[in-house]
């Protein structure tokens, strides 16, 4: 017969120590602040539609195939890639701009070529100025930006200039910034600052960020909005999210100090970015100089933490920012316009650039 009195407080004594010595341990492990997260599985969010359901599965299935690329195959092969992409993109532009009844003309603003985007029935005054994405290397203003300047034309009544700026490898930093300021001083010969909007997605949402602050470099007026899809005013994508989603997307997962080559990096060569004109998150100065600026992103999306932290660094500032985020949705999600979560993010970006383009002196 056994002395339950001595075994039991034995036995809690026992597990006691197991317990110490696991946290311990642990502590040891994860004592440089690093969070060691074992795999698990991660289902489709319950809250997207059957329509981003499908579409995550093709995703799914598919992969990035530039995900796994490195930066020096990326530039041996950018003429195919930009091909290529433009090719596949080609046929959803057209189908947009028969569905939106816009028309499209393709000029030039102080030398930079442009698409201009003009709604079937213009109801406002306002301009709105598109920055395509393509991580500053490929992508163009007819392919890549008309996927979110032809429905923004349409559902705001306002034309919408999308830029072709300059890309690399062939061009650094800072030729894009240059472009959109030369397109911009266009722009205000022709429209008050007060009827102009800026925006874009991915790359183009960071170059819509390092756009105001070059702006305010160069001592031209700030436009009434922006719009920072997709992207946030940190070039560098850090944050929780960066490692989350790389590990749900099965991407190269960066390493315990954030540094990841990103193909950003052969457009911005050898800049720091750090410096406010490419991150703007690093000078509260620059940021409390922003206009009014809406966030666009989703839970899968490698920019939500820099998004977010951007929005927050807005607000403190006493900036006008809106922060609008779908769970389960990823990077750029609102390009695809099929989908109803894409039609939501649209009417959102619709009435802000209302609420605040072109409002003055009415």
């Amino acid at each position: 017969m056994h002395d339950t009195s001595v075994i039991g407080p034995f036995l809690r004594g026992f597990c006691f120590l197991v317990a110490l010595v696991a946290a311990q341990q642990a502590a040891a492990r994860e004592g440089d602040g690093i969070r060691h997260v074992p795999a698990f599985d991660l289902p489709l969010s319950p809250y997207i539609s059957p329509e981003a359901q499908a579409a995550a599965r093709v995703e799914i299935a598919e992969g990035d195939p530039l995900a796994h690329m490195s930066n020096e195959e990326l530039a041996r092969n950018i003429q195919q890639i930009r091909a290529s992409v433009d090719m596949s993109i080609a046929p959803r532009v057209e189908a947009l701009r028969q569905r939106y009844g816009v028309s499209l003309r393709q000029e030039k603003w102080s030398g930079v070529p442009v698409t201009i985007v003009t709604p079937k029935v213009p109801v406002a005054r306002g301009l709105l100025i598109e920055l395509h994405g393509g991580g500053f290397i490929f992508g163009s203003a007819g392919t890549l930006g008309m996927l979110e300047a032809i429905p923004v034309a349409a559902m705001t009544g306002m034309r919408v200039v999308a830029v072709d700026y300059r890309l690399g490898p062939e061009h650094r930093y800072p030729a894009a910034s240059e472009d959109v300021a030369a397109v911009y001083r266009e722009a205000l010969k022709r429209h008050r600052p007060g009827d102009i909007g800026l925006f874009g997605c991915s790359s183009g949402g960071v170059l819509t960020a390092e756009a105001l602050a070059w702006f305010q470099k160069e001592k031209l007026p700030m436009p009434a909005a922006a719009g920072v899809f997709c992207a946030s005013a940190d070039a560098r994508y850090g944050g929780d999210a960066r490692y989350v989603v790389a590990a749900v997307n099965n991407a190269p997962m960066p390493k315990p100090d954030g540094s990841l080559p990103i193909m950003e990096e052969l457009y911005y060569g050898q800049a720091d970015l750090a410096d406010p004109l490419i991150s703007p998150l690093f000078s509260k100065g620059v940021l409390a100089k922003f206009p009014p600026t809406l966030f666009i992103t989703g839970t899968r999306a490698a920019e939500l933490s820099a998004a977010a932290h951007t929005h927050s660094r807005l607000t403190a500032l006493g900036v006008e920012a809106r922060l609008h985020v779908w769970d389960g949705m990823g990077h750029a999600f609102h390009l695809n316009t099929d989908l109803p979560e894409a039609q939501e993010a649209l009417a959102v970006i619709s009435r802000f650039f209302k609420a605040y383009v072109g409002r003055a002196g009415r």
